[in-house]
């Protein structure tokens, strides 16, 4: 009996095919299949690299040494910046969720069309210790006020600083106070970098096929702007210096004020405003050297300055940092959250981040966001693959719905991503055949915080993240998105072949500015 067995088939050959399975892992919401879509977000990945991609290219190196020789520069040209900092380097910029900037215009960047790859560069202008400072949080918002010390340096700050204070904390709030400097989470990898050293977090190094088209759109005259060179892409930005200032921004931002309090408050608005007129001052300045990166554009936005570099190639890119002027602050604030699901993280020193917010509301102007990018990083570190490659296929689908708009859907996502981990089995997330009903979760999970207008923050508890202007009708190209995700994948990931293959940039001379 055995042995007829045995002959019928040798042992050596193939399994058993599987039994056939029933059409149960359906999407119900658009019948896709969802094994089909875990094998697009699996391909997606492969062609975007997102895990074990290679040590980055020789192109973005030089993109980041130049950005970094570039700070050095605002250095000189204004000595409040600071000579030496710890830079946070970010994979993505803002418009793939790095950080939470609120309500800010994202601006009208497409990834694909105008840019190959971004990135998100945290330039500390002040980095406090608690000492003489005082962070007051507003318990009805994810706002904060910075009184800073009489001090700096040795340098009075009411009269260093007089252009970028603003006025006293709006009355009528409850407010605490940071203090604490233990028990807080801690970061594991911070990818600190000094300039000239190297990105430690995990690097894109394919770049996405430009196309000649413009970044014209309804915010390209909402914002400054400085257009270096001639680029087709760039068409509209053609004139050295527009003078066009943020839509409805600059009458929120507080003018200097003749008498200020014993601590004055650090505005953000003037601070990003500051940051801006002296890079660009710097930019104008800058001598053409060949063979290296070309800045071919920025523009302010609210409270960070974009900035293109085009590479000298072959294959020619163009590469995004969004770079924020921040204050970094030591310590934990008080309300600040652990996270029993990642397990103790990597001892380190407390710190967190304060970054300029987009809000249309003058006490918004002159409140910072509380961010923690490094935190972030160490839990990221602690997320199984499959989930992350299905975040990942989420943003790559999110990200041509936000151009141009003033949501703050694409880090609601990414919170959404921390809260998934919590909620769910880690041996699920685990499963790499879960990938796709992953990223419809997410799609979906979004499409509810759309619809409801806020999120809990994951770092602060009792407090609130917005979906800002416009949810309305990003919930709606979002339901459209919903009801053929496998179409939007396979799209997608045509897109990251063609990238793959390399071909430079239309429009974008080589070679020397």
């Amino acid at each position: 009996m055995a042995s007829a067995v045995w002959a019928s088939a040798p042992w050596w050959g193939p399994p058993p095919p599987a039994p056939a399975r029933p059409l149960t892992d359906l999407d119900f919401c658009s019948g896709a299949q969802l094994q089909e879509l875990t094998q697009l977000i699996q391909e997606l990945g492969v062609q975007e690299s997102w895990n074990d991609g290679p040590q980055p290219g020789a192109d973005l190196l030089r993109a980041k040494d130049f950005v970094f020789s570039l700070l050095g520069l605002v250095h000189r040209q204004d000595p409040r910046f600071p000579s030496q900092a710890e830079l946070l380097l970010l994979r993505g910029g803002v418009r793939e969720g790095s950080l939470d900037l609120g309500h800010a215009p994202l601006g009208p960047y497409a990834r694909g069309p105008h840019y190959d790859a971004g990135f998100t560069l945290l330039v500390p202008v002040f980095s406090l210790d608690g000492t003489g400072s005082e962070l007051q949080l507003d318990l009805e918002s994810c706002y904060a006020w910075l009184r800073l010390p009489e001090l700096v340096l040795g340098t009075s700050v009411g009269e260093a600083w007089q252009d970028c204070l603003g006025p006293p904390v709006p009355g009528g709030r409850d407010l605490i106070h940071q203090t604490e400097n233990e028990g807080s989470p801690k970061d594991k990898q911070s990818s600190v970098v000094q300039p000239r050293s190297y990105i430690t977090e995990s690097d894109p190094h394919v770049f996405l096929e430009k196309s000649p088209s413009d970044l014209s759109g309804p915010e390209s005259s909402q914002h400054d702007v400085t257009h270096f060179g001639s680029s087709e892409p760039l068409q509209e930005l053609s004139t050295d210096i527009t003078e066009a200032t943020v839509e409805g921004l600059e009458s929120l931002v507080p003018q200097p004020w003749e008498v200020r309090e014993a601590w004055p408050t650090l505005c953000p608005a003037q601070v990003a405003s500051w940051f801006f007129a002296t890079l660009a001052t710097v930019a104008e300045s800058l001598i053409p050297v060949p063979g290296a990166p070309r800045l071919v554009h920025a523009a302010r936005h609210a409270g960070f300055t974009t900035i293109l570099l085009a590479t000298p190639g072959p294959p020619r890119r163009l590469l995004l940092f969004d770079l924020i002027p921040v204050v970094s602050m030591a310590g934990w604030p008080e309300g600040a959250r652990s996270h029993s699901w990642a397990g103790p993280l990597a001892s380190e020193s407390a710190s967190f981040y304060l970054v300029p917010g987009g809000g249309t509301k003058r006490q918004d102007a002159s409140g910072w966001l509380l961010c923690f990018a490094r935190q972030e990083l160490a839990l990221k570190t602690r997320i199984p693959a499959p989930l992350l490659q299905a975040h990942a296929a989420a943003q790559a689908l999110l990200r041509p719905l936000v151009a141009g708009t003033r949501t703050a859907a694409p880090y609601l996502l990414r919170t959404l991503l921390y809260w998934a981990c919590e909620r769910l089995p880690a041996l699920y997330l685990a499963r790499p055949e879960n990938a796709g009903a992953c990223c419809l979760g997410l799609l979906d999970e979004l499409g509810r915080v759309l619809e409801a207008g806020t999120l809990p923050h994951y770092f602060l508890s009792g407090r609130k993240l917005r979906a800002g202007e416009g949810s309305a009708t990003l919930l709606g190209a979002l339901a459209q998105l919903r009801g053929d995700p496998a179409r939007a994948l396979r799209v997608a990931v045509e897109e990251a072949k063609v990238a793959r293959k390399g071909g430079g940039l239309a429009g974008v001379g080589g070679g020397a500015h």
